[in-house]
């Protein structure tokens, strides 16, 4: 059965903004979801799909004027708790430094290697304590 089928076609699309990512505006795909769940995860596929279908639910009843690809990441995070998919969280977590620190280090140091430095020294931190958490179950 396709990814679409699954899904349903219920027209969330006009429900939803455009998506900002790296590569411009998008429009909203629920299967962005369910793939990198299974690509980056150990998810199952149904779980992927009942996550999928539940974000994509909270989207739309929310009514955001803006949607980001990291907002997405973190509503599926939210979603993978509320199941108790805990491990699957940890495996599906974002690394890097919040908006307002990376503020900060511009602010305090000029050169932009030494920001790019900082913010990969704070990035593979969170990679490594996030791969401990993982080793200990």
């Amino acid at each position: 059965m396709a990814l679409k089928t699954k899904l349903g076609n219920s027209g969330y699309k006009r429900f939803l903004p455009l998506v900002y990512t790296r590569n411009g505006k998008v429009e909203f795909e629920p299967g962005c979801i369910y793939r990198s769940l299974l690509r980056e995860t150990d998810i199952s596929k149904g779980n992927a799909l009942r996550v999928t279908k539940k974000v994509t639910r909270v989207l739309i009843k929310i009514n955001l004027s803006i949607i980001t690809a990291p907002l997405i990441r973190e509503v599926v995070n939210v979603q993978l708790l509320k199941m108790g998919l805990e491990r699957i969280r940890l495996q599906y977590t974002r690394l890097g430094m919040p908006r307002y620190d990376i503020k900060m280090l511009k602010e305090k140091l000029h050169d932009t290697n030494e920001i790019l430095k900082k913010i990969g020294e704070w990035t593979l931190w969170e990679y490594e304590a996030v791969d401990d958490l993982m080793s200990e179950d």
